[in-house]
């Protein structure tokens, strides 16, 4: 008698048909739940239609989809784990193949119940785009799909299945994907509102396919074997590998993190400590920073963030912990947060009050009253600590904002050499940094007002190479204005207008919100652009003649500042060459030129000093600390200073200062018939607190 062949395996339509009866089989209510889900998602986006966006469409449709197909996988092997499978597993078919076909029949229902969501989003969200979102979501949904079918078929109860995947995915939701940002199942979605760590979203993909690979592996590894019985070395082996995963899953986005800051330090500048503070708070109790090292729970718990205020490029700290930072540098010299630790002791030196406050006057010819500039904060003890940086730490990705910061207090104390040097020193030691772009401006100023225009042009047009997206319109800008005074009026009209174009495209990603990588503020940004498209559209309108070529020599110009307020000295005088007020609109009029210390008795000498008008004179003032809130009143200088002859005599400047509590309004003057003020004499300029 022959022996029985065994049964052909079903054909692939009746195999399909024979796993959907299976499924609808197990029970009805594995249907009606997610349909209900997915009612709910669209009801709720129709009432609120008004408020959705792309970025927000996106994100649900890759936090909805997931959870609803982790809902039904985990219940994928329900009827064989419940002991109704044995024809299952008697048939000639491949398990496998069954859970193959039951997930991607469970990913088709769950994309049809999802349909109607999608076709609203298509239709009323004009820029939704539809086919990446479908794509980015999948991932998410074999993660989450197989880790809830993972548990559930190890623990052979689709419920604790699925509640392992719904926790995995509220912690997600709940911290928005960065508390292990390589693992968020909506960095798609970040991606479209440029939400943090945003730029890693295909990586994140490639990283949610890899573990859903591996989820995959561990479930056919369990394929068809029984149920193991509940002692307790297999619930203890079972607890300590969750806990190793858990572990795993907190150390990995800690890391992440930790590596993500390390690589954007320069881009963060004095925002860097603010930055690890934030991300790293987000753990809580948990220890995570000492995975790190003991320097950098050191780092951390200085108190006080870095912040930047003041000018276009001023910053400040708020107090912070010296004496930690102090010690972090003493006991990890080498360690690679002393650098960061430097940092936040030079921030915070620069908000630190200083003895002597400075005063800044500037007169400029056809204004009536003088721009006055209060700086009360501690330049001396901050250039010791920013010089101490770049010395000890020239590698360190915060040495060229270090020495901008050197500059700037350089030129808000009329202390040109130094502030020319540590613009040298930063275009020659650091041309790939951010803040390369505004030393090489700076550095065209300087040599502009100084009467060499070829090197302004060469330095303009260094920096203009080098610059980032924020300050090439600046940049751009100084080398028009060096080829226009270096007689090129074809070379100034090209950059003329190219510097308009680099404004208008620095507007445009500020609206956009981009973070500006030398740390302007947004509205400093829209400043900046906005005088350099006014003055580059004056510029191209106009004629663009050289000005006469300037005599062979250079001049002496001497003067006096009387003061008559005790113990205040004057500790600079600048004169600097700009256009009248009908020139070039703030903050592009040229700074000074030329500048000297004053003697005890205020007597000046600025010497070499190349002929020409100098339209502008400022006096920077070193002030006792209680009298750093009196206003100043400067009797008007004669300006423009003509500078022709080999040695020029300025007559003296007087300044005074007024206390507060005697200060006094002073009704405009009153006019008679003629048109004519009823007060005589000119008026010895504004009074200006503090800025």
């Amino acid at each position: 008698m022959n022996a029985q062949r065994p049964s052909a395996p079903p054909r692939s339509p009746g195999l399909w048909a024979y796993n959907i009866r299976i499924l609808l089989g197990n029970s009805y209510w594995l249907i009606i739940t997610p349909v209900a889900a997915a009612q709910l998602v669209l009801f709720w986006n129709m009432a609120v239609m008004s408020m959705l966006s792309s970025p927000r469409a996106a994100g649900t449709v890759e936090l909805v989809a997931p959870i609803l197909a982790a809902f039904l996988c985990a219940h994928a092997l329900a009827p064989e784990q419940r002991k109704v499978g044995e024809l299952v597993f008697v048939r000639p078919v491949s398990i496998e193949r069954i859970l193959v076909l039951r997930i991607v029949a469970i990913f088709a229902f769950v994309l049809l119940s999802m349909s109607p969501v999608l076709i609203l989003y298509h239709v009323r969200i004009a820029d939704f785009p539809l086919g990446m979102t479908l794509l980015a979501a999948l991932p998410s949904m074999l993660l989450l799909s197989l880790l809830a079918l993972g548990i559930a078929s190890a623990v052979h109860h689709p419920l604790l299945g699925f509640a392992a995947a719904a926790a995995f995915w509220v912690v997600d939701l709940l911290t928005r994907g960065t508390l292990n940002p390589l693992t968020s199942l909506h960095s798609y979605a970040g991606s479209l509102s440029g939400s943090p760590f945003s730029e890693i979203w295909f990586a994140n993909k490639l990283v949610l396919l890899g573990l859903a690979a591996l989820l995959y592996l561990w479930v056919r590894s369990r394929l068809g074997r029984p149920a193991a019985p509940l002692r307790l070395r297999v619930v203890a082996s079972r607890s300590a590998l969750g806990i190793a995963v858990l572990f795993a899953y907190v150390a990995t986005g800690a890391g992440f993190r930790l590596g993500y800051g390390l690589q954007r330090e320069s881009e963060m500048g004095p925002r860097a400590h603010l930055w690890y503070q934030t991300q790293f708070s987000s753990y809580g109790p948990v220890p995570v920073v000492r995975l790190f090292g003991p320097a950098f729970p050191l780092y951390l718990r200085a108190a006080g963030a870095a912040s930047v205020n003041g000018g276009a490029r001023g910053s400040g700290a708020s107090s912070v912990d010296v004496s930690r930072l102090k010690l972090l540098q003493e006991r990890y010299p080498n360690s690679i947060w002393a650098d960061n630790a430097q940092l936040l002791i030079a921030l915070n030196a620069l908000a630190q009050p200083a003895v002597r406050p400075a005063l800044v006057i500037s007169y400029q010819a056809g204004r009536d009253e003088p721009s006055v500039k209060v700086f009360g904060d501690d330049f001396d003890g901050a250039r010791a600590e920013f010089e101490a940086l770049v010395e000890r730490y020239p590698d360190s990705p915060f040495a060229p904002f270090a020495l901008s910061q050197l500059a700037v207090i350089g030129l808000s104390t009329l202390d040109l050499e130094s502030a020319v040097s540590a613009n040298r020193r930063l275009l020659e030691r650091y041309p790939e940094a951010p803040e390369a772009g505004l030393a090489g401006a700076d550095l065209s100023a300087y040599h502009l007002n100084a009467g060499h225009p070829e090197l302004a042009l060469q330095a303009a047009d260094v920096a203009a190479g080098l610059a980032p997206w924020d300050v090439r319109a600046d940049t751009l800008f100084a080398a028009a204005r060096a080829a226009q005074t270096a007689g090129k009026p074809d070379s100034a009209r090209h950059r003329y207008a190219r510097a308009r174009e680099a404004a208008s495209d620095a507007a445009d990603r500020a609206i956009r919100g981009e973070r500006s990588p030398s740390h302007l503020t947004k509205g400093q940004l829209f400043e900046r652009a906005n005088a350099v498209i006014t003055a580059s559209t004056r510029a191209l309108a106009g004629r663009m003649e050289p000005p006469p070529a300037p005599a062979a020599y250079t001049s002496r110009v001497t003067g006096r500042v009387v003061l008559d307020v005790s113990g205040a000295t004057a500790s600079r005088v600048a004169l600097g060459s700009a256009p009248d007020a009908a020139g070039l609109p703030s903050p592009f009029v040229p700074g000074p030129a030329v500048a000297a210390s004053p003697g005890p008795d205020g007597a000046f000498a600025l010497t070499s000093v190349s002929p020409g008008p100098y339209r502008v004179l400022a006096i920077a003032l070193s002030l006792p600390r209680d009298k750093a809130d009196w206003s100043p009143a400067v009797s008007p200088p004669s300006l423009p200073v003509e500078v022709r002859g080999a040695s020029v005599e300025m007559p003296p400047v007087g300044v005074a200062l007024t206390p507060p509590e005697v200060r006094r309004y002073t009704p405009p003057a009153s006019r008679d018939a003629t048109g004519r003020s009823r007060r005589g004499g000119r008026s010895s300029g504004g009074r200006h607190g503090r800025r």
